[in-house]
């Protein structure tokens, strides 16, 4: 779901994902909380936590799933981005099902990533990169930021990218839905320049290209989509909001809605089960 997409890949075990303190002498600081529901039905929370400074630009987000959907996929987590010049270091920690853990990855552009660190509680060993898609490839929450500051710098909301969480690899597509100016009618009667924001960025995770480390069949492991016999029928439902299946995954990261110039004000997780929205806990975010 949305906490594992940014978290691991990040937002709650999902989203989800997606996903340290602000660094000292950070310029500028920004911290956006927020549940996650599903027909009203809490499944989860998280934190973004965005720093910048002189040396360097760092994204937090810490999450962990909640109400029914603890019971399937019980997960507390946090990643971390730390970018400085043409390196990116991500590092996720967390514990699903009560089993520690730890993934630090470190991304260069023309270079392989290179994965220091890797415990997972259904894989024994990463995924190794290999050329091509290693040379073009993304850390879950480099992409996370991407979007984030495509609020401003729209041209940032389009795209193809090749993704690496250390366990798996698959493809996001990006594009942008430019913000509706109120004064659009005046700016063409007098020539204004006409808004340049978006009013939401769509990140598409395409489910043909997952690959992912593959397990062995006796350890009983099924597709994420597929729910186990006897299990009843609303664990199966809830299984379907993990992020990642055989079909395409859709998020929208929503930066108007009447939010005077927030930086986020909603997200929303399309899966099988329906729309799983994320909302500010205290009004805006900014």
């Amino acid at each position: 779901m949305l906490m594992r997409f940014v978290l691991l890949q990040a937002v709650v075990g999902i989203c989800i994902g997606l996903m340290c303190s602000a660094a000292a002498g950070a310029a500028v600081n920004h911290t956006w909380d927020m549940d996650l529901r599903w027909n009203y039905i809490k499944l989860g929370q998280v934190k973004f936590i965005s720093s910048t400074g002189d040396a360097e630009a760092r994204l937090e987000i810490i999450g962990k799933t909640a109400g029914p959907l603890r019971l399937v996929k019980n997960y507390d987590g946090r990643g971390l981005l730390v970018r400085n010049g043409a390196v990116d270091s991500y590092t996720l920690e967390g514990t699903d099902g009560g089993v520690d853990e730890i993934r630090h990855i470190i991304f260069e552009q023309g270079q392989l990533p290179k994965v220091l660190q890797f415990k997972d509680s259904s894989a024994k060993a990463p995924l190794e990169p290999a050329e091509p898609w290693g040379l073009d490839a993304w850390a879950p929450m480099a992409l996370v930021q991407r979007v984030l500051d495509s609020s401003a710098s729209p041209h940032l909301c389009s795209g193809r990218f090749t993704v690496f969480d250390g366990k798996r690899r698959y493809q996001v597509v990006l594009t942008g839905t430019p913000e509706i100016s109120a004064h659009a009618e005046k700016a063409d009667t007098e020539k204004e320049e006409p808004s340049k924001r978006l009013a939401q960025c769509t990140s598409v995770l395409l489910g043909d290209s997952l690959y992912e480390v593959k397990q062995p069949s006796s350890d009983g492991q099924q597709e994420p989509d597929q729910g186990v016999g006897g299990e009843p029928s609303s664990t199966k439902r809830m299984r379907q909001v993990w992020l990642f299946g055989r079909g395409d995954r859709r998020i929208d990261f929503i930066f108007s809605g009447g939010c005077e110039g927030a930086v986020l004000s909603g997200i929303k997780f399309y899966a099988p089960v329906g729309v799983i929205v994320a909302s500010p806990t205290e009004g805006c975010l900014s």
